[in-house]
């Protein structure tokens, strides 16, 4: 438990990590560089991008091998055909299967030495810790900084990011094409004007939360939830036992079930046990790995949130 318990802090540390980087400037606030969607739609090599860093970087060819420390980029590069590229993976990464093959390394903590030891043309990132961007650079290494995306036009951008620094452009398009899609048929199915259920979005069981400027509450406010987490204007607030108490969540969706947290430990905490969700049984565990990364999986997010947050659409 333990070992499950470091692995929540851990994702908790990077989220936050990477959300003070997308705060810092205008072009981290899109989740990716300022160049207009359009732009970024647009194949073929050489190519100039502008990255959450504001640096512009360019590519003269397509890689032929890629790093990505990041498990949502090792996602988008397989999603979008790219998978071959990739010749080392966050050491998080655990889909799709097809990755397992794939050396690890730690987008958390680093070793510049490991990675230039894999000879990539491109590493993706989405931390920069001891100045990892800036020696990768020394050895000639490009380098881009994807900032976490604040809403899911943001991941769509990320997603067209990705395609074109593969040069997998179109495959790229077409993923964000099919997710559009698949989401606007979700999305449908939930009458305009439907009783929006208050909801509680847990990080882990020091109440940190998803708010404002989280690709996580834009999926929220797509599907007309209350998020409970919304006047913080924070995009990952830690709440506390009362806030959350006095909101009386209807529906509390756990993304740490997996490092133990489950409705009867939930039911157990001073006081929630007078919570609506709590009562009516409204507690759901869904998999930090499918709603936590901003990839193609959160279609099937979307699919699981709705059943949760309006299960008569069900019956």
């Amino acid at each position: 438990m333990m070992r499950s318990r470091s692995l929540a802090w851990l994702l908790l540390l990077v989220l936050l990590a990477v959300t003070a980087v997308a705060c810092s400037g205008d072009e981290e606030e899109t989740g990716g560089p300022a160049e207009t969607p359009e732009a970024t739609l647009s194949g073929g090599f050489p190519i100039t991008i502008t990255d959450g860093d504001g640096d512009e970087i360019t590519l003269a060819e397509a890689p032929d091998r890629i790093v990505a420390l990041a498990p949502s980029y090792v996602e988008v590069l397989f999603a979008i055909g790219g998978g071959d590229l990739v010749v080392a993976a966050d050491e998080n990464t655990d889909y799709p299967p097809e990755a397992a093959s794939l050396a690890t390394l730690s987008g958390f903590t680093p070793s510049v030495e490991a990675i230039v030891a894999e000879e990539p043309d491109v590493v993706l990132i989405s931390y920069d810790p001891g100045g990892l961007k800036d020696s990768l650079e020394s050895n000639g290494i490009a380098v881009f900084m994807l900032s976490t995306p604040d809403s899911l036009e943001a991941v769509y951008t990320q997603i067209n990011i990705i395609g074109r620094v593969s040069g997998h452009a179109a495959e790229a398009q077409k993923l964000v094409s099919d997710m559009r899609e698949d989401i606007a048929i979700t999305v449908a199915g939930v009458p305009e004007g439907a009783s929006a259920p208050r909801v509680y979005h847990e990080v882990d069981n020091t109440l940190y939360s998803v708010g404002p400027g989280s690709f996580l509450h834009d999926l929220y406010t797509t599907l007309q939830a209350d998020n409970i987490a919304a006047e913080t204007g924070e995009a990952y607030p830690q709440l506390s036992n009362e806030a959350v108490i006095a909101a009386d969540p209807e529906v509390i969706i756990l993304a740490d079930e997996a490092f133990g947290e489950s409705a009867e430990t939930v039911a157990a905490r001073p006081g929630w046990d007078q919570i609506s969700a709590v009562i009516s049984g409204r507690v759901h565990g869904v998999d930090p790995d499918i709603i936590s990364r901003p990839g193609p999986r959160l279609v099937e997010a979307l699919d699981l949130l709705v059943e949760y947050l309006y299960p008569e659409l069900a019956e």
